[in-house]
């Protein structure tokens, strides 16, 4: 299927956790080769499934230096992302991963391992990787992103051919890859289609508070602006909240779950109790 569009992702710091994490023994900070150690981002398993349900091929591109360095071997790497893998299994098929594929890119100018020591046409910030992507996989790069935390994530794309307008980098404006999926999304979206998300209360009365009021309204709105969507409406009654976009259903729901999170967040800080009812997979954890 030539010409498919892609979201090529970064994995360190993007959609698992690293620079958070204590250095192993004998590793560098930022070396993580040990599948144990991998967890998701808050957002990440989110904006994965926002992706993957909006038809989008999904491609890990990763620098993994550490083999060069001797730190770590390639069946490591590969088991380190064959968790990543597991940890965004697809429902729908038995044994797979809505990540499509991961290329690693184990080359490095100051490595201790002579097959591995040097630079490569693979390792960000060249776009070797996402071009093999592309070849192998059929994926059109001029309609394609990529998603990352460094600015060698962003030139690698624009080496291989992705406008730079559809780069995004993970930062205060876009903290994490549920907020991306939103970016990307929406200038995917067709902006004639319009979509309402709702959002019931833990408890009725809440909206009676001016300040939970505000602070929802505030977020809606600060939400749209930095992912680009057009907020046509919010209405909020005593029992939830609901938004109007023009954007396409399965922009609505990833833009509800983002509401949801930070403002939830807020009100526990604020006030010590969910604003949302739990989830189920959030159940037994609170």
């Amino acid at each position: 299927m030539p010409g498919r569009p892609a979201v090529f992702l970064d994995r360190d710091d993007t959609l698992i956790a690293n620079r958070s994490l204590s250095a192993m023994p004998g590793l560098r900070p930022g070396d993580l080769c040990d599948p144990s150690r991998v967890s998701l981002l808050p957002g990440a398993e989110e904006g994965c499934r926002l992706l993957h349900a909006s038809g989008l091929v999904l491609v890990v591109v990763t620098n993994q230096g550490v083999v060069a360095r001797g730190g770590g071997t390639l069946d490591e790497v590969r088991q380190t992302n064959d968790r990543l893998r597991e940890l965004l299994a697809d429902p729908g098929r038995p044994g797979a991963s809505i990540i499509d594929a991961v290329y690693a890119c184990p080359f490095h100018p100051e490595g201790s391992v002579p097959r591995f020591t040097g630079e490569h046409l693979w390792r960000k910030p060249m776009g070797g990787m996402i071009e093999a992507a592309a070849a192998e996989l059929g994926i059109d790069l001029r309609a394609s992103w990529m998603i990352g935390d460094s600015e060698r994530d962003i030139e690698a794309a624009v080496d291989a051919g992705i406008p730079r307008d559809n780069t995004i980098l993970l930062n205060e404006r876009v903290p994490d890859m549920l907020a991306a999926a939103l970016v990307v999304l929406a200038g995917r979206a067709a902006r004639t289609e319009r979509s309402t998300v709702t959002l019931t209360a833990e408890r009725p009365g809440v909206f009676e508070d001016p300040r939970v009021r505000d602070t929802v309204i505030a977020t809606a709105n600060a939400i749209a602006e930095r992912t680009g969507l057009k907020l046509v409406e919010v209405t909020l009654d005593a029992s939830g909240v609901s938004a109007t976009l023009e954007a396409p259903e399965v922009v609505a729901v990833g833009f509800g779950a983002e509401l949801r999170r930070l403002t939830d967040a807020w009100h526990r800080g604020r006030f010590g109790t969910p604003l949302w009812p739990q989830r189920r997979d959030e159940e037994g954890r609170e």
